[in-house]
């Protein structure tokens, strides 16, 4: 419509122009230089009204694509609100029909989540508890009793430890979502505690075909442990499921590089080894989600000895079809059930008797809330490997009051300083004085020191200029296969220069 306009206009003007010659006495010389004026004119108006037409057209087909997305985009947003609304009910409706007290805590500490038991238990109304710090929730003596372990399980530790609340409760930190090293939250489970009597501690444990599942007992701790499973791995039968996993070697072992902030330390090249399972690979579900059932289930002293067991194996294999690869030190987690049970050590000095394996090789890795509650088993882990060759190192170090005294008297080899304070201590100068002084200690009595949850270049400056030795986390390596090549991110290849 446009264009018409444009071509009426111009030859309204030839009109007036051949009018105007032939009225007046203009000299026929100018009739060329005005008639190509003139079609010039026609020429540009044509094309401006061409350009005009062509870009409306085109915002109007954007206009037309943009509205289908929002469209779009509204109903994902509707349904979405739909599938979040019926969840939350879901959750609220199996949460209240769960007898114990239930808390959900985020990061900063205030409790976002929560069941009628634990409102029933708190003596408070809804109002009071939902968004409130877990202080004013739990009142003061027990916070200050359960602070230590929630800075534990903020870290991504699943644990569990007695506490007193009005009652005598144990309580289960299940981090959320498991395996997370940064997890959003953290779900407290509290079951008031019952007289049992305890299995022996050095009892014998048969193969894993015959392992034998602490089924929990039926009630609220059961309700969620069928409840975490369903959510976080889609099993209907966890026990089957963990067992089957265990017997057909389902599990996944990899690496994470741990690497050295200083120029000629003794072991220049380490890694942890991380377990998961295949299931999780192949149907994209969180890492991790099954360790906090196979720690209700009782498997984690079974699982423990797999990785130890497969380590040692594949490391054998590799080092025999290649003389010149030389292995890493390999820096294994040990749980609970590992560190109070007796077999489990003399169960590890037989497979490295066995394989002819190099002690030397392996790093165990004990949590300090373990160093401090089962004191025992960690001297009697030390005193049976540690003349094999194999090193130790606390876990977590400073998320309680730290124990310098038990570093030096126990001979542990590496201290690796609490995520917690390596996370904030650009943020809190509180936090920073306490990796600091943490270092200079553990110098003085010769402990290395190692860093997790490294995540920026800033924090591995930092770490390298107050001289911790090693330092890991997702800013410098991800987890790779098992001997796969192990690399470190280019800012900690410079932090090392």
């Amino acid at each position: 419509m446009r264009g018409l306009l444009g071509a009426a206009f111009s030859l309204l003007l030839a009109l007036l122009l051949t009018a105007t010659i032939y009225w007046t006495l203009f000299d026929p010389k100018w009739v060329p230089f005005l008639a190509g004026t003139l079609f010039a004119a026609v020429l540009a108006t044509a094309s401006q009204a061409s350009s005009a037409q062509w870009t409306i057209a085109r915002r109007t087909r954007q206009l037309e694509r943009t509205r289908a997305r929002i469209e779009l985009e509204l109903k994902r947003s509707h349904h979405a609100t739909e599938s979040f609304h019926i969840s939350e009910a879901r959750l609220r409706l199996l949460a209240d029909a769960i007898a114990e007290p239930l808390l959900y805590v985020g990061r900063d500490e205030r409790c976002l989540f929560f069941n009628a038991a634990a409102a029933r238990q708190a003596q408070k109304p809804p109002a009071e508890l939902d968004g409130h710090p877990l202080r004013e929730v739990l009142g003061e003596q027990a916070y200050l009793e359960l602070a230590p372990q929630l800075a534990l399980s903020l870290a991504g530790k699943a644990l569990s430890h007695e506490l007193s609340w009005e009652s005598r409760y144990s309580v289960a930190h299940r981090p959320f979502p498991a395996g997370a090293a940064h997890p959003a939250g953290v779900y407290l489970l509290f079951s008031p505690v019952a007289p049992a009597s305890p299995a022996p501690a050095d009892a014998e444990r048969g193969s894993s075909a015959e392992l034998e599942l602490r089924v929990p007992r039926e009630g609220g701790e059961a309700l969620y442990m069928r409840a975490i499973a369903s959510e976080l791995t889609g099993w209907d039968d966890p026990p089957a499921k963990l067992l089957e996993a265990l017997r057909e070697d389902k599990f996944l072992l990899l690496q994470q590089a741990i690497v050295p902030l200083k120029i000629g330390l003794a072991q220049p090249r380490c890694c942890e080894i991380l377990l998961r399972l295949q299931e999780e690979e192949d149907n994209l579900l969180p890492p991790g989600g099954f360790l906090p059932l196979a720690e209700s289930y009782g498997m984690m002293e079974e699982l423990d000895r797999w990785v130890v067991r497969t380590l040692i194996v594949r490391t054998r294999e590799r080092q025999r079809r290649s003389a010149q690869w030389h292995a890493p030190l390999h820096w294994v987690n040990l749980s609970s059930s590992a560190v109070r049970s007796a077999e489990f050590a003399r169960s590890v000095q037989r497979q490295i008797e066995k394989a002819e394996f190099d002690g030397r090789l392996l790093c165990f890795e004990i949590a300090e809330p373990d160093v401090i509650g089962h004191l025992r088993g960690v001297e009697r882990l030390i005193e049976t490997l540690k003349p094999l060759g194999c090193r130790f190192a606390v876990d977590a170090f400073g998320s309680v009051k730290p124990a310098f005294a038990d570093l030096k008297r126990l001979a542990f080899d590496f201290v690796k300083i609490d995520g917690v304070i390596v996370q904030n201590m650009l943020r809190n100068p509180a936090e920073l004085a306490r990796a600091r002084a943490i270092n200079t200690a553990c110098q003085q009595i010769g402990v290395r020191t190692a860093a997790e949850f490294v995540e920026d270049d800033a924090t591995l400056e930092t770490l390298r200029s107050i001289g911790i030795d090693y330092a890991q986390g997702f800013g410098i390596a991800r987890p790779q296969p098992l001997f796969g090549p192990v690399e470190a991110a280019p800012a900690a290849a410079a932090a090392c220069a």
